[in-house]
């Protein structure tokens, strides 16, 4: 972990630095939790990748992944990939309230970068509009 230590993960590190090269994979876990709770993007995307292993090499931890898998990629902007974790977890467990809330904040985060994308594509028409008019008004002008 960077610099930013958190109390709650300290522990989970050293047990993981003192594992290492084979922690279990409940050390894993435990390590890629305190990852994604950092506020540092290079953690986070540790996390995401220590998770990522436990999800495809232990079927029956799968359930317990997706919550932070889906977390993890929220937090890095890997908004279709939270979804998709996210989404694989309601199925499971459709009344989960944590990724309930998940899913709720992966949406509004997606509604409001489209409205941006929508934003920058129609300023970029305009200012295309804009030259394409002077350059016409230009030429008429040479005539």
């Amino acid at each position: 972990m960077t610099s930013d230590k958190l109390p709650y993960a300290a522990d989970a590190e050293r047990e993981y630095e003192k594992e290492d090269p084979y922690p279990s994979l409940q050390t894993k876990f435990n390590y890629a939790w305190g990852l994604i709770k950092s506020s540092t993007r290079q953690d986070q995307q540790d996390g995401v990748r220590l998770l990522s292993e436990i999800f495809r090499a232990s079927p029956d931890r799968r359930r317990e992944c997706l919550y932070y898998l889906g977390l993890g990629n929220y937090k890095l902007g890997n908004y279709a990939e939270a979804r998709r974790y996210n989404d694989s977890l309601l199925e499971i467990e459709s009344g989960n309230m944590q990724a309930q809330s998940l899913r709720d904040l992966i949406e509004d985060k997606v509604a409001k970068e489209g409205l941006y994308g929508v934003a920058i594509v129609g300023g970029l028409a305009v200012a295309a509009g804009v030259v394409g008019g002077l350059i016409m008004r230009s030429a008429q002008r040479k005539r």
